[in-house]
């Protein structure tokens, strides 16, 4: 009985033992629900896609921006609600001094797409002097990780007595001293 091998156990001569209603039934339901599986997340994510294009068409309209700059920030976005909730945050905290063309223009060309807007909105709400807040959006889109950098300007504003300017640099390049800010100037 050790000798016995595996076309012993499973003759090819029987295989309506195996081919039976039963197991034909099983292994149909089995495929259908391995085949619904598939689908179901392609579906979610068509609708997903679909509503986010909307969402941000209509998002990016409504504070100005062309029909052609929307259809081609929209369709060019990977996450198109990110990409529109980054530029209506910055659009609605700060002044006019920013047209929505160039807040676009930002949005478009950072990693943390979602950072990018809080990371404005944070400083504009938290540093008093916010006179230049082309400085405050370029400075975030520089930074790496744009809600670090807020946090570390925000949290220094309060105790040390720098420009927003100086700010900035240290909290963009924490190793440069800051004398070497000013002799830049």
């Amino acid at each position: 009985m050790a000798n016995m091998n595996f076309s012993d156990k499973f003759p090819l001569s029987a295989p309506k033992k195996y081919l039976s209603k039963r197991w034909i039934f099983l292994a149909a339901i089995q495929l259908f629900s391995c085949s619904l599986l598939m689908v179901i997340p392609e579906v979610a994510t068509a609708q997903a896609n679909r509503k986010s294009f909307r969402i941000c068409s209509r998002d990016l309209l409504s504070i100005g921006l062309s029909e052609s700059e929307v259809a081609n920030a929209c369709g060019a976005a990977l996450k198109p609600r990110d990409l529109s909730r980054c530029v209506t945050k910055i659009y609605d905290n700060t002044t006019e001094e920013l047209p929505a063309e160039e807040i676009l223009f930002n949005c478009q060309r950072v990693r943390r797409v979602d950072e990018l807007g809080t990371c404005v909105k944070k400083i504009n709400k938290s540093v008093k002097d916010t006179s230049n807040e082309a400085t405050v959006l370029e400075s975030c889109r520089l930074s790496l990780l744009p809600e670090s950098f807020s946090s570390c300007v925000i949290g220094l504003s309060a105790n040390v007595k720098l420009s927003t300017e100086e700010l900035f640099a240290t909290c963009l390049n924490p190793n440069q001293e800051i004398s070497e800010v000013d002799s830049e100037e």
